[in-house]
């Protein structure tokens, strides 16, 4: 009887656990979607949910040091990233996320350092090479630069070669060139596969300026012209 009860426990556990991971993962698909709306204080609300269910998911830390990322509080994000890879030391996006956070913080030689340790276990990874281009480039380096986008895939997976030639035309000044790279790559890839590296331009201000909205002219013909006369007298 005893070792039926045990049985039943060990059963009823196990059971617990299970709902607790799949708690955890609709907590933390749902704190993605959060993020990616822009909806921060709900993304952390989801994060601490999925983190009661499960504490040992790295994508929880991992997540929580994005969300720090964007609000720029750089050393709680590192942090964060450090306690994803002490739940897994092999957890990609963490390591990633780090070499990140100091190229942000503009430590471009540490940055790239860590970059080159990933590409080095991921060397067809063109993501990387656009961030070791945006190293060289922010550390004034535009020859290195332009020497790794020279051994680039062309045409590659990603739209990261448009915007590494991008980046370096925008920091030597020339804007025409720059946005033919932008018009271009629209021609081949998708937004969605576009936003994560027009955003880390952006991030790091190698981004053209969105132009502002002409003023529109009444039309005459409209009766706009009447009423905005009218009104100004």
């Amino acid at each position: 009887m005893r070792q039926l009860l045990t049985v039943c426990c060990f059963v009823l556990l196990l059971r617990a656990s299970v709902a607790d991971q799949r708690t955890a993962n609709v907590a933390l698909q749902r704190a993605t979607n959060a993020f990616n709306q822009g909806r921060l204080e709900e993304a952390e609300k989801q994060l601490d949910a999925a983190e009661r269910a499960d504490s040992k998911k790295p994508e929880v830390p991992n997540l929580r040091g994005v969300i720090f990322t964007t609000q720029k509080r750089y050393d709680e994000a590192a942090q964060q990233f450090n306690e994803a890879l002490a739940l897994d030391p092999k957890f990609y996006p963490a390591k990633l996320n780090l070499a990140e956070v100091k190229l942000l913080e503009g430590q471009y030689a540490d940055a790239a350092q860590e970059y080159q340790a990933l590409k080095e276990a991921d060397p067809a990874s063109e993501t990387l090479d656009f961030k070791l281009v945006l190293c060289a480039l922010l550390d004034g380096k535009p020859g290195k630069a332009s020497g790794i986008v020279d051994l680039m895939m062309f045409p590659g997976k990603t739209p990261a070669y448009y915007y590494a030639r991008a980046a370096i035309a925008l920091q030597r000044g020339d804007k025409p060139t720059a946005q033919k790279y932008f018009e271009n790559v629209k021609k081949y890839y998708s937004e969605e596969q576009c936003r994560y590296f027009a955003q880390s331009l952006k991030e790091v201000d190698l981004s053209l300026p969105t132009p502002s909205r002409p003023e529109k002219t009444p039309d005459p013909h409209s009766g706009d012209l009447e009423s905005s006369e009218t009104g100004s007298k």
